[in-house]
């Protein structure tokens, strides 16, 4: 198979994960979701291989086994497959929105206290800042 065909868009690989464009998005800015391969003009493009690792390592992390896993996506796919290209926007894999949730609370609360303890320690540095009380 030609490379850039196993490659997808941003769009294209939250559509073949099953979760939102704008859940992806996040995921990727907290450091978390799958590992995208490379920059194309501005935009991201990620493996199906890549995109298949990460779903799969979210089964396992729930404890759920292969063949349940390749049912769910095999339907998951024919869902996808009966609904035509311009209509399949709205459309979301409600265990992979459950899981990827969890992910971005996770990756995201860490991240969060950490800025917010870091916001924390420069209002402290700057309230005992002279220059601040001329104001």
């Amino acid at each position: 198979m030609f490379p850039l065909k196993r490659m997808l868009s941003l769009r294209e690989a939250a559509e073949h994960l099953g979760i939102t464009l704008l859940r992806l998005r996040s995921l990727r800015l907290v450091g978390a979701g799958p590992h995208a391969a490379m920059r194309n003009k501005g935009g991201v493009m990620f493996r199906i291989e890549d995109l298949d690792e990460y779903v799969d390592s979210l089964y396992r992390r729930a404890s759920i086994s292969h063949t349940e896993q390749a049912r769910h996506r095999n339907e998951w796919r024919g869902r996808i497959a009966a609904v035509p290209e311009d209509a399949r926007t709205g459309l979301t894999d409600s265990f992979m929105q459950i899981v990827t949730r969890d992910e971005l609370l996770e990756k995201g609360a860490s991240r969060g206290f950490r800025l917010l303890f870091l916001g924390g320690l420069c209002l402290i540095f700057l309230s005992h800042t002279p220059l601040i009380w001329r104001l």
